[in-house]
C-alpha cells in the first residue's frame, strides 16, 4: 500500500482510493503524463478484429482438406495451441464454418479440422 500512495502521487500527483466490501477495489487516478508513461489505455480494436479475421481467413483456405491442430498452428505461426483454438478454431467451429472430421469426439486425439464446402 505504501509504494502504491508514493507511486501514485508520483506519476499522477493523485491520491489512491481502498474501498473495502464483498469486492476489494483500488481506485488510481491518472493524468495524461501518467497514461503516456504507460502508453495508451485501450488497443485498436478495429485493426485487431481485422487481423483476426485475416487469420481465420487463412484457416479456412488452409483447412480445405483436414488438418490437425498442430499443422494449422505451424502454418499460420503460432506455438500455443490453447490460445489457437479459444481465439480461432472454436468461433469458427461456432459459426459452422469449420467442422470436426470425427465430431462425435471433439477431444480426439486424432482430430482434424476441415472447412464446411459451400453448395
Amino acid at each position: 500500500m505504501r509504494n502504491t500512495y508514493k507511486f501514485t502521487k508520483l506519476y499522477s500527483g493523485g491520491v489512491p482510493q481502498f474501498l473495502e466490501g464483498d469486492i476489494f477495489k483500488t481506485i488510481i487516478p491518472l493524468n495524461d503524463t501518467a497514461t503516456l508513461k504507460s502508453g495508451p489505455m485501450k488497443s485498436d480494436q478495429v485493426s485487431d478484429q481485422v487481423e483476426q479475421d485475416e487469420i481465420s481467413r487463412k484457416i479456412l483456405e488452409f483447412c480445405l482438406t483436414a488438418r490437425t491442430k498442430r499443422e494449422i498452428s505451424e502454418y499460420i505461426g503460432y506455438k500455443n495451441l490453447t490460445y489457437l483454438t479459444r481465439t480461432f478454431l472454436k468461433p469458427l467451429l461456432e459459426k459452422g464454418k469449420l467442422l470436426y472430421t470425427i465430431p462425435e469426439k471433439p477431444k480426439s486425439r486424432l482430430q482434424k479440422y476441415i472447412t464446411k464446402q459451400r453448395h
